[in-house]
């Protein structure tokens, strides 16, 4: 059985652009609702741009994909967009075998993903 604790962290970039680093399992826990509320709680106080650095999370099921998504729906409705930024090996095969890799936008490094997120907005 793995076990459903993530640890997030978080760090401001500027009053727009949070990056949120995951440490655990990304599954439908209550640790993992509470980063989807936090994101969700900094979008409506007026960030746009959201970084979600997956490179030490371990295993992701379903209901964390879902928390992707619903972060992702957020922000481009806040105005901005969310970048998944380096992704474990087996985090990147499943995103792929549920295909969403061609929906999310995604990075090699968080410095990747914030030179996308100003690519985003500058519409190239």
């Amino acid at each position: 059985m793995w076990k459903a604790h993530l640890e997030v962290e978080s760090k401001a970039i500027d009053g727009r652009t949070w990056v949120y680093a995951l440490t655990g399992n990304l599954f439908g826990s209550a640790d993992a609702y509470a980063f989807q509320d936090e994101v969700r709680k900094r979008l409506s106080e007026g960030a746009q741009r959201i970084v979600i650095d997956l490179s030490s999370v371990e295993k992701i099921d379903s209901s964390g994909i879902g928390i992707l998504v619903a972060i992702m729906w957020s922000a481009s409705r806040a105005g901005g967009g969310m970048v998944l930024a380096s992704l474990p090996a087996r985090v990147e095969k499943i995103l792929e075998i549920a295909m969403l890799l061609d929906h999310i936008d995604h990075a090699s490094t968080v410095e990747a993903a914030l030179a996308k997120l100003d690519e985003m907005a500058s519409g190239k």
